[in-house]
């Protein structure tokens, strides 16, 4: 209930400081290693120009920021239903990704092995299954301590 700007929040540091230290970083990491697998073989990583990835992290971070945005006014406007109703549709959206490419995301390989049909493991068998724990883990402790942060800010007033 703040009567400042929300970018000016604590609250709102708090998150930018969770989307550039560990979102935007893990999704790197996905990126950078496991560039297809990470694109669902859509695209030939090998033909993205280095600008055009920068271009869609920053996207990744706007969009969340602009995800921050839209429930604190939401919030303080005492218009909570409706901020869980987006959660709501947000989060079956994503399931229904998963669900729609589930083909996609338990095969790993390169852009050419997977539309070639060849060369391919499965998702469980390689180092994409360790680095997939490791950075999930990073993520939901960050978030975890994104959430303490946010409920601790917003006891306090």
């Amino acid at each position: 209930m703040s009567p400042r700007p929300v970018a000016l929040t604590r609250s709102f540091l708090a998150y930018l400081s969770y989307a550039v230290l560990v979102v935007v970083p893990a999704s790197v990491y996905f990126y950078l290693f496991h560039g297809d697998w990470f694109l669902l073989y859509a695209i030939d990583v090998q033909r993205i120009p280095s600008a055009v990835a920068l271009v869609g992290f920053m996207a990744q971070a706007g969009l969340g920021v602009l995800g921050f945005v839209l429930g604190a006014v939401l919030v303080r406007n005492q218009r909570e239903l409706i901020v869980g109703v987006l959660l709501g549709v947000a989060v079956v959206a994503a399931a229904a990704a998963v669900m729609l490419y589930v083909d996609r995301l338990g095969q790993v390989g390169s852009y050419a092995q997977f539309h070639g049909q060849f060369g391919l493991e499965g998702y469980a068998s390689g180092p994409l299954l360790t680095g997939s724990l490791a950075l999930g883990g990073i993520v939901l402790v960050g978030l975890a301590a994104l959430l303490g942060r946010l409920w601790t800010a917003g006891r306090a007033r």
